[in-house]
């Protein structure tokens, strides 16, 4: 089954979708890059403290690393919104119920 990840960055949800709208071009091309390593899913959204999360699906975790790990252009975006620390990742298998849609 695959993995839901959640990638919690040290900064605001609206610091996060400025940086993210200023460099429309460059996530239009990390998303593709996560495509061709198999991301499912992938969207931001705001935790309850404000934080910008990056919610995302992969096959396996082995898939998520070797996107996340060697992707440069993130480091370079996470570091243009003020990022100075790494990000909260925290792995979710999902089950196989047959509630599931």
């Amino acid at each position: 089954m695959s993995v839901v990840i959640t990638i919690t960055f040290p900064i605001s949800a609206g610091t996060m979708e400025k940086v993210v709208l200023d460099n429309a071009a460059t996530m239009a091309a990390i998303s593709e890059d996560g495509r061709r390593h198999g991301a499912i899913h992938h969207q931001f959204v705001r935790d309850p403290d404000g934080n910008a999360v990056a919610l995302d699906e992969w096959p396996d975790l082995e898939s998520f690393h070797r996107f996340f790990d060697a992707q440069e252009d993130i480091k370079k975006v996470m570091a243009e919104a003020g990022v100075t620390g790494p990000p909260e990742v925290r792995v979710y298998p999902v089950l196989d119920t047959p509630d599931r849609f």
